[in-house]
């Protein structure tokens, strides 16, 4: 779909309303309007590299390197810049039912944007209280789920999940492999990815969690559905699911093997039945 430039490299695809859009380094802001068919450059927030994004009103927030985050001004011709209170890399933000939005990233970093607030302030997490030896894990993904429930992918298989919005936190799933990956299909039903091959799915808003055998060991960076189908992108592996993560398929070919994946989103099946786009790699976008 988009072949890229070799030092290139896409690190999040995300849907708000009909339009996709892609993110990356040195801010490159793809948007496409057709289901990822043809894929235009807006305008860079600068030369950092955005990791996280989520829509806000329609317009783009992005969050990456050095606490950096920017907002898509209203007219569209350029980005604003949002303060976090970090110097911590952000890797994933979330927008809230409420409005706020929530963004994670590393050394247990958590920020917290009020609804119509021009910045993000620090939420403070009592470590000591809900890991052993106070760690501050690395925090990579974030989601609110359709119960409300705020879930976070963390190092060590962690999956953090709040039921007030974030001012308290338990533990509900622990592993050796950090979950990079999030995501909630249209069932309800919840799949993680992350390290060597770990896979994960709950049916229950995230208390407890089930482990798949995925097939692989290979590190899984992005999770997606499309209709009752999921699928797992990451370092030359591509996987997709039909009974709601209990059992993998891999997706061989030239590009799936030889390219990382990050960026994954369900579209509608086309012709030939191919419902996903994945992006990565020399900022390549393929579709399956």
């Amino acid at each position: 779909v988009r072949s890229g430039l070799p030092h290139d490299a896409i690190y999040s695809i995300d849907r708000s309303g009909n339009a996709l859009w892609a993110i990356g380094g040195h801010g490159l802001v793809l948007r496409s309007n057709d289901d990822g068919g043809e894929w235009e450059k807006i305008a860079r927030p600068g030369d950092f590299a955005a990791l996280g994004m989520d829509t806000l009103n329609g317009r783009p927030v992005l969050v990456g390197q050095a606490g950096k985050a920017f907002q898509l001004s209203d007219s569209g011709e350029n980005w604003e810049p949002l303060d976090t209170g970090t110097e911590e890399r952000l890797l994933d933000v979330a927008t809230l039912s409420d409005g706020s939005q929530i963004a994670v990233g590393a050394f247990g970093t958590i920020v917290k944007r009020s609804a119509g607030s021009k910045g993000f302030e620090r939420v403070a997490v009592d470590w000591d209280a809900i890991v052993e030896d106070g760690f501050e894990p690395h925090l990579y993904d974030v989601m609110q789920t359709n119960a409300g429930s705020l879930l976070i992918a963390a190092e060590f298989g962690m999956i953090l999940r709040s039921r007030n919005g974030g001012k308290t936190w338990s533990v509900q799933n622990t592993n050796d492999s950090s979950v990079f990956a999030l995501h909630q299909g249209a069932n309800g039903r919840l799949v993680g990815a992350g390290q060597a091959g770990y896979i994960i799915s709950s049916n229950d808003d995230g208390v407890s969690w089930q482990a798949a055998n995925s097939g692989t060991k290979a590190n899984l960076l992005g999770v997606s559905s499309s209709g009752k189908t999921f699928a797992v992108v990451g370092v030359r592996a591509v996987l997709k699911s039909t009974n709601g993560g209990r059992n993998w398929q891999a997706v061989s070919n030239r590009d799936t093997e030889r390219r990382w994946y990050q960026g994954v989103a369900g579209i509608t099946p086309d012709d030939n039945g191919r419902r996903f786009l994945a992006a990565g790699q020399f900022g390549q976008i393929v579709n399956f």
